[in-house]
């Protein structure tokens, strides 16, 4: 009877991606929140398949962002991600919930959510969970779309769209003085840059995607 080796790939047991990021080491300041930025790219650069990232991921890209998820004190977006990728209030296991309040968190992570004008349905499914969403308004943003939606979010001024590195700082900040030192940015692109130009994105969670199309 002959033998075979497996060299490659090498197998290894099931990982639990919360308990790895749970356990990472960061740096923690009361001035300045750590920020993760998870995304996902096709190698030629495309974040989005027809308007969606959703797509581009697989099962093991999912676990790892609810693992991220699971780990961040507030979740930062960008209205236009939340609305394309029919964003839900956040959620987390059981089990993890428990080690949240053990670590003295928040049960669940903050969504806060960053728009320019409010361009948001307060009907969304976005502001239907029992946690209140925090939503960073720019200061030009209409009168009535704040009164819409100061019903269902707790609105806030976060600079202007002229700014918009120093809009990021001040929704860094903002985050800081309730407490929050662990941030999950998940995009989009022009939130992933504005936090970028501020230098304010320490830790990189990125998954290449290697699409494949008609030959």
């Amino acid at each position: 009877m002959v033998a075979m080796q497996q060299v490659w790939p090498r197998f290894v047991p099931a990982v639990d991606h919360f308990e790895v990021y749970e356990q990472a080491s960061r740096p923690h300041s009361p001035e300045r929140p750590w920020v993760m930025l998870c995304m996902i790219t096709s190698v030629d650069g495309s974040v989005s398949v027809q308007g969606r990232s959703g797509p581009l991921g697989g099962p093991v890209d999912w676990a790892v962002l609810s693992a991220l998820r699971g780990c961040a004190d507030a979740i930062v977006v960008g209205a236009g991600t939340a609305r394309s990728e029919d964003y839900g209030p956040p959620s987390v296991t059981a089990e993890v919930r428990e080690r949240r309040l053990a670590r003295g968190q928040e049960a669940v992570p903050l969504l806060a959510v960053v728009s320019g004008r409010g361009d948001l349905d307060p009907a969304a499914r976005l502001f239907a969970g029992p946690e209140r969403v925090r939503l960073y308004l720019a200061a030009a943003a209409p009168a009535s779309r704040r009164e819409s939606l100061a019903g269902v979010a707790d609105v806030r001024t976060a600079g202007d769209r002229t700014a918009e590195a120093a809009e990021a700082a001040a929704i860094i900040a903002d985050l800081a003085a309730g407490g929050r030192s662990l941030i999950l940015l998940e995009g989009g692109p022009r939130l992933n840059a504005a936090f970028a130009a501020a230098d304010l994105i320490d830790e990189f969670c990125i998954t290449r995607w290697l699409p494949a199309g008609p030959a």
